[in-house]
């Protein structure tokens, strides 16, 4: 019985860790219609950022600011490569991701450790050990859907969905599209920074092969948080942990964990074919 709350309680830890992910594919994808492949680049260079920081003792809630800022500069670059350079957008992500893992290394090498490290699962010592981690990121990812949400029903948080649906309307209203694309590129890469963040100082190391991978897991959590509803909030919570469930299940029925990626790949497919299916019916 303790084995299978412990797996639960697991499942739950990173489902609410990747739903930032999820909330960074939703806010890229579903609110300015772009493309943002460049994901998996910001979600490396926020752990990279992180272990670097926390190894020279900075305060492990400085990291999470500092990472969302790298973050917010790498999807900034990104609209830049885009709106500027006039690059595709797909095209834009695959330059930024490929040109992040050479920092990456320079930043933390292939791998670091910061067991040693105080992270802001440690900060907190009233909280029992058991379920520290859980209390700690209920709260701070209630937190940060809470803003959110509240920024998005704000002017910009409308202009933003403006981009999405009709770039023409901001040009109307006398705003420039290229810096609403950069701003939601860029708090897109921000989320995701956060989410690799916070899974290094989870985890307790960082590795700059953790973030391949991880758009796929953004997608699939979106895609089955889409099923649950179509507005941002808890339904994208609900959507990483059910993934995360589905990947726990293959550890349980001892399944070749070689096969992990084909599994998640066939059921972004299935979940795709079946929503058209329901919206044709």
């Amino acid at each position: 019985m303790l084995e299978i709350v412990q797996i639960l309680q697991g499942v739950l830890e990173r489902g609410l860790i990747f739903s930032v992910v999820v909330a960074g594919v939703y806010l890229a994808t579903q609110l300015i219609n772009f493309d943002n492949l460049s994901i998996e680049g910001a979600f490396g260079l926020g752990g990279a950022l992180t272990a670097l920081l926390l190894f020279y003792g900075v305060n492990p809630w400085a990291t999470l600011l500092c990472a969302i800022l790298a973050g917010v500069l790498s999807g900034v670059v990104t609209g830049y490569l885009h709106k500027n350079l006039k690059l595709n957008p797909l095209i834009s992500g695959i330059v930024m991701t490929t040109g992040l893992f050479s920092i990456l290394l320079k930043i933390a090498g292939s791998n670091m450790m910061i067991n040693q490290q105080i992270t802001i699962f440690t900060t907190f010592k009233f909280i029992p050990n058991y379920v520290q981690k859980l209390l700690i990121l209920i709260l701070l990812m209630s937190l940060l859907f809470v803003c959110i949400r509240w920024f998005l029903t704000t002017e910009i948080g409308f202009l933003l969905h403006a981009l999405g649906d009709n770039p023409q309307m901001l040009i109307n209203v006398g705003k420039r599209v290229d810096r609403y694309t950069m701003l939601g590129i860029g708090l897109s890469n921000g989320l995701a920074a956060l989410s690799g963040a916070l899974f290094v100082q989870y985890t307790g190391y960082f590795s700059i092969w953790a973030s391949v991978g991880i758009l796929i897991i953004g997608l699939a959590g979106m895609i089955l948080a889409q099923s649950i509803s179509k507005s941002f909030g808890m339904g994208l919570l609900l959507g990483s942990i059910f993934y995360q469930v589905i990947i726990t299940l293959t550890f349980e029925l001892q399944l070749d964990q070689s096969w992990n990626k084909l599994i998640t790949a066939v059921l972004i497919v299935l979940l795709i074919v079946l929503k058209g299916s329901l919206r044709k019916s």
